[in-house]
């Protein structure tokens, strides 16, 4: 649980390397800072679900629902996309949301390619010019011309395919589409991927332009290192960030061989080759945590512990030994993204707790600042950030107005 602390709250970006440079700020005024960077966001995500973009969405999804013509499956993917972000920043293109039944994907798009306009007596759609390649469709959105495409649609059939079943699988190569209002674009979305012989993604990457916002996304798939990362921002600015990068040897040999052979018997998961290192960052607006967790020395660290402290061990000497180990291999920081000044490390300590009159004592997180004070992670966000919760609350309440739903439960 401690290990999955360190990945959880940490980890590292590539700048790691700026040194530890603290800021000479206090206290206080890195959490005026910080609540600023999080009522920035809030108030950008405000601005997101009041866009063009979805008044045309919204639209177009009332023409679908009017007409007898299908809604493509690869468009729909690509407006989900778009309109995910609406809640906040998200992951990659889920590939099996592009699963059929009975059909191909690309059959799919094929029969129902060409240029269309919304007929309002008929209640329809008007094929105007056939095409093989595009399926646009053209409306008016308060009188305005607007538009919704999908295009350069290309993929491959997936190697695993379930025999037993009439759905076939289709792994997407492209998918691009756009929102226009106008006669400009304002909203684009681009899909890339490339797959492994065993269907796993070897690169995907996403693109959204949404007006003055963008979002980006890309995972990196191969043999010595996984990758994934996610950028949402606005007129170029940072909103939110995050990422990972995991070094090692990612086969199937490798990962065998890192099991256990018999119960009770971690040498071998103590000498893996797997994992190297952990590399991860999130960042909200400028404030950036991150850190670099160096898995294999903590291992072998850990088999030297063991020896050390002999079958007679206790739970109290391994924990001991796991956050002594911790602090040395995991590298911890919060900083401010765009002087790289450090506002705190991260230190493992062990905390006492009381229940029921019974006092113990677990694992914990502390935040260390410039001039060797340090408080922990609970206490730090637990006081102050009233003007932010009360930031979040209003746009919950605005949220469950508009869609429904329990700002309540959302709020605690």
């Amino acid at each position: 649980m401690l290990i999955a602390g360190v990945c959880t709250f940490t980890a590292c970006s590539d700048d790691e390397a700026k040194g530890d440079v603290f800021s000479e700020l206090t206290e206080e005024q890195h959490k005026e800072n910080i609540e600023k960077e999080g009522i920035a966001m809030v108030q950008e995500m405000e601005d997101l679900a009041n866009l063009a973009t979805y008044d045309v969405i919204d639209a177009f999804m009332g023409f679908m629902d009017q007409s007898e013509q299908k809604q493509l499956a690869v468009l729909q993917v690509s407006l989900n996309e778009i309109q995910a972000l609406k809640n906040g920043p998200k992951s990659t293109a889920n590939p099996k949301a592009l699963m059929m039944e009975k059909k191909r994907l690309s059959d799919e798009f094929k029969s129902e390619t060409g240029i269309y306009e919304w007929d309002a007596e008929a209640l329809d759609w008007k094929l105007l010019e056939e095409s093989e390649t595009e399926a646009t469709f053209r409306f008016l959105v308060d009188g305005q011309d607007a538009e919704i495409s999908v295009y350069n649609v290309s993929v491959k059939d997936a190697a695993n395919q379930d025999e037993a079943s009439e759905m076939i699988m289709e792994l997407p190569l492209t998918i691009n589409a756009h929102v226009k209002l106008g006669g400009q674009i304002i909203t684009s979305f681009a899909l890339t991927a490339e797959w492994h012989n065993d269907d796993l993604p070897k690169n995907v990457k996403e693109v959204i332009t949404l007006e003055a916002f963008s979002f980006t996304s890309e995972l990196t798939n191969t043999s010595t290192k996984l990758s994934a990362s996610a950028a949402f921002k606005h007129n170029n600015t940072n909103i939110y960030s995050n990422g990972f990068e995991l070094k090692g040897e990612f086969d199937y040999s490798a990962i065998m061989n890192t099991l256990p052979e018999n119960e009770g018997d971690l040498s071998s998961l103590y000498s893996q080759t797997v994992l190297e290192n952990a590399n991860i960052w999130f960042q909200i607006g400028n404030i950036k945590v991150e850190g670099l967790f160096d898995f294999e020395g903590f291992m072998e660290g850990m088999a030297d512990k063991m020896k050390e402290l002999g079958e007679g061990a206790t739970e109290a000497d391994f924990d001991n030994a796991l956050v002594e180990l911790v602090n040395e291999y995991a590298v911890l920081y919060v900083r401010y993204a765009d002087t790289g000044e450090i506002i705190a490390k991260g230190e493992f300590y062990f905390a006492e707790y009381e229940e029921d009159g019974y006092t113990y004592e677990e694992p914990a997180l502390r935040m260390v600042f410039g001039d060797g004070s340090k408080v922990s992670v609970d206490d730090f966000f637990n006081n102050g950030f009233g003007d932010m919760i009360e930031e979040v609350k209003d746009m919950l309440d605005e949220l469950e107005a508009a869609y429904g739903g329990s700002s309540d439960v959302q709020t605690k």
